[in-house]
């Protein structure tokens, strides 16, 4: 190549050069404003790779670090004091001032603004990702800014108070006893507490088997479950000379029937029988005759006549006076009393020995007005004294009574 034709090449690359920096021509340096917009994109990368991986350290080391909140918080203001100290790159160089003033890209300015903002947010935040991050990844955002909320523990439930306490204790203590108490109640009634012996006390003319008999009670049965109120009526029907029947249960699995003999006390006749009757008014025996010489009631007026009953009578209050009287005869000893006339209910009076009436008036005080007529007769009258002793006016603390040798006995 010859000297003219290098000349005349290195002249075109001048005028190229010169067109290309010649304002006149409206054209602008296309080589150095692309050179510099990829040095801003990748500046701009590498800045939001380097948010990322420093974002993700920070969450990783609150993973790892749970137990120590001032270390999380330390690690964050650490992380944005690099992110702050760390050297920035050098910026491209700008055109000579002899070159044309280029024209402000609005979208660089606005992607430059949007990370200045986000840094500035990230240093006042530590918490809170890049906005570029934000950006790129809103799932990540939604689910990284959004705390997790913790779960609410459960508050334990207040201590019992002692009123409280004692109430639960007292009742966890009764429901116990009522348990127990429940257990031997079914024991006492299916295993213990049976009857192993069986006995009578008392004089009577009848046998202890026939009495244990009649009773129904039996070897083997549950003392607690035994009934003793029926067996009483069967054996005071079934005796007539049983005055009185009472059963004891004994702690020892036993049982005891205590009988009382009835006594023949007075006598009464109706339709030619005499009934033999008891202190208690009991009929223990009818007979054809009154073999007992016990005293025979005279005027009472007979309801009912059943044997091993208690006679009735018509009048009310009849049996009552007839006891009365025959109790005072024999607590006092009269045993020569014949009659007793009730025909005059308000005016009682007894036959003795075939030669005396005694009048005891109104059936009351009988004890002490039968014990003066004793007296009278015993001391007073001689043995084969005729009359008419009369303590129908006699009375505790008073001395009524007299002696009438012209009246006449009763018969």
């Amino acid at each position: 190549m010859s000297e003219k034709q290098n000349n005349d090449k290195s002249f075109e690359q001048k005028n190229q050069q010169k067109r290309r920096n010649n304002p006149a021509n409206g054209s602008v340096p296309t080589a150095s404003y692309r050179e510099i917009r990829a040095k801003s994109e990748s500046e701009r990368k590498k800045k939001t790779q380097s948010g990322k991986a420093k974002v993700k350290k920070t969450q990783n080391d609150k993973r790892h670090t749970p137990q120590n909140p001032h270390q999380q918080h330390k690690t964050a203001d650490e992380l944005h004091k690099n992110h702050s100290q760390q050297p920035q790159q050098a910026k491209p160089k700008q055109p000579m001032d002899n070159h044309p003033k280029q024209k402000p890209n609005p979208n660089q300015n606005a992607n430059k603004n949007e990370h200045n903002s986000s840094n500035d947010e990230s240093r006042k935040n530590p918490k809170v990702e890049n906005q570029a991050d934000i950006k790129h990844n809103p799932e990540k955002n939604d689910s990284q800014q959004k705390p997790k909320k913790k779960r609410k523990m459960k508050r334990s439930s207040k201590p019992f108070s002692a009123k409280k306490r004692r109430r639960k204790i007292l009742a966890m203590y009764t429901s116990m006893v009522m348990i127990i108490a429940m257990i031997a109640a079914v024991l006492c009634l299916t295993v213990f507490f049976k009857i192993d012996s069986i006995t009578v006390e008392g004089k009577t003319r009848y046998s202890s088997d026939e009495i244990i008999d009649a009773s129904g009670i039996a070897i083997g049965t549950n003392l607690l479950l035994c009934n003793t109120e029926p067996s009483k009526e069967i054996i005071a029907k079934e005796f007539p000379y049983i005055e009185s029947v009472s059963i004891k249960k004994n702690p020892f699995n036993s049982v005891t029937i205590y009988v009382e003999e009835a006594k023949p006390t007075s006598a009464i006749e109706t339709n030619g029988k005499f009934y033999i009757l008891s202190a208690k008014g009991k009929i223990i025996e009818i007979l054809d005759n009154n073999k007992y010489n016990v005293p025979l009631i005279k005027g009472a007026e007979l309801k009912k006549t059943e044997l091993s009953a208690t006679i009735e009578y018509k009048l009310s209050n009849m049996n009552n006076i007839i006891n009365d009287v025959t109790q005072a005869l024999n607590e006092n000893e009269i045993k020569k009393v014949s009659t007793i006339n009730v025909t005059n209910p308000s005016n009682v009076k007894l036959s003795y020995d075939k030669r005396l009436t005694i009048i005891l008036g109104i059936p009351e005080n009988l004890n002490y007005k039968v014990k003066t007529a004793k007296l009278i007769i015993d001391e007073k009258l001689e043995k084969d004294s005729k009359g008419t002793v009369d303590v129908s006016m006699c009375a505790e603390g008073g001395k009524y009574s007299y002696y009438d040798p012209s009246g006449a006995p009763e018969n």
